[in-house]
């Protein structure tokens, strides 16, 4: 999530697709017609932030141009599908489904330098793909759908590089868990667990900033 020197954000990408069956519950039907909306951004840290204000929208399904968040019935449907047997809802293992969901089987895939992409869940889950914006919104928003708040937390290495990522923190009981989906252990990214974080440089200059969300 470098600081914004962009002309626009893309809340989604104007394609369309079966999305990638592996992982995914097969009780969810992978077929919707995607489609665009593009938001000038100032630059610099205003452009974060105006990409993060994009980001917690989506998360609510409040983002057009299709308003698909944590109360759509589809993404519900999706996320008590993935849980199934194997946790309940607001709890640390259902934190732990999700995550390792989307580190596994959502690929991480760069935006162009020329624009910050924010996509909805669904649409991420349906491409199988998504930077570190989309895949936090995703992972933010099956958490609200499983009863779990959260928040993005973006990351600024220094003054010179700028905001350079976000990731999610999930808040169950007075435990804050970090979740990093692109800590995958592909193309020399750490391949990380849930309470993982990326580090931040020890240079009196970095620094991190917890985002809420609903």
């Amino acid at each position: 999530m470098p600081d914004v020197n962009a002309p626009h954000a893309v809340t989604a990408n104007a394609s369309s697709s079966n999305g990638r069956s592996s992982g995914i519950p097969s009780t969810a039907s992978l077929r919707s017609r995607h489609t665009r909306s593009e938001t000038s951004l100032s630059e610099g840290p205003d452009g974060t932030f105006q990409a993060l204000s994009l980001m917690r929208a989506a998360v609510r399904g409040e983002a057009p141009p299709d308003y698909s968040g944590y109360q759509d019935p589809w993404i519900r449907k999706f996320t008590a599908d993935l849980l199934g047997d194997r946790a309940k809802p607001g709890t640390i293992e259902a934190a732990c489904v999700i995550f390792y969901f989307v580190r596994d089987h959502v690929a991480y895939f760069d935006h162009e330098p020329s624009e910050q992409v924010v996509q909805d869940a669904r649409r991420t889950i349906e491409l199988g793909h998504g930077d570190c914006v989309s895949q936090s919104v995703l992972l933010a928003t099956l958490l609200a759908a499983a009863n779990i708040k959260s928040q993005f937390v973006i990351q600024m290495p220094s003054l010179e590089e700028g905001y350079s990522h976000v990731y999610v923190e999930a808040l169950i009981g007075d435990q804050l868990i970090s979740l990093d989906g692109i800590a995958d252990g592909k193309d020399g990214r750490v391949f990380g667990s849930p309470g993982w974080s990326q580090q931040l440089p020890d240079n009196g200059q970095a620094f991190e900033t917890g985002i809420p969300i609903l």
